[in-house]
């Protein structure tokens, strides 16, 4: 009479590793994508709230570069989690343009790199990736 043994067989292991491996090569860079993807939102949210910040300056005082204005030329923010530094750059009476720059591990983000937004709302960005992927 044979006795049979409980268990797996090497083979079978090694094919459970593998089938994991794979998932995981596949997984992981899709993970770092939505991770880049949601630190993003940190650099938008402090573009829009400068832009709102000089927009309401503009109501106010009749030019986005008036000396009461709290958002200066040139002066540059780090955004709430600074995965971002926003710089003012080029505020006149009537246009304005901000660029945020990737800092920390954003720095990495390649797909959108540098985003902006402009008095007129125009949203660009210096990456490689698409208008629907970055804003």
């Amino acid at each position: 009479m044979k006795s049979r043994q409980n268990g797996f067989t090497l083979i079978e292991v090694m094919i459970a590793v593998a089938i994991v491996a794979i998932l995981a090569s596949v997984a992981y860079p899709a993970y770092q994508d939505q991770l880049e993807k949601g630190r993003r939102a940190d650099g938008k949210a402090l573009l829009t709230n400068m832009s709102q910040q000089l927009e309401r300056c503009y109501t106010k005082f009749g030019s986005y570069n008036n000396a009461l204005c709290t958002v200066r030329d040139g002066l540059p923010q780090d955004s709430e989690d600074q995965f971002y530094t926003v710089t003012p750059a080029g505020i006149t009476a009537t246009t304005y343009n901000l660029v945020a720059v990737p800092q920390g591990i954003q720095a990495n983000d390649t797909t959108c790199a540098n985003l902006s937004l402009d008095q007129a709302g125009v949203q660009a960005f210096t990456g490689s990736g698409t208008e629907s992927q970055c804003w």
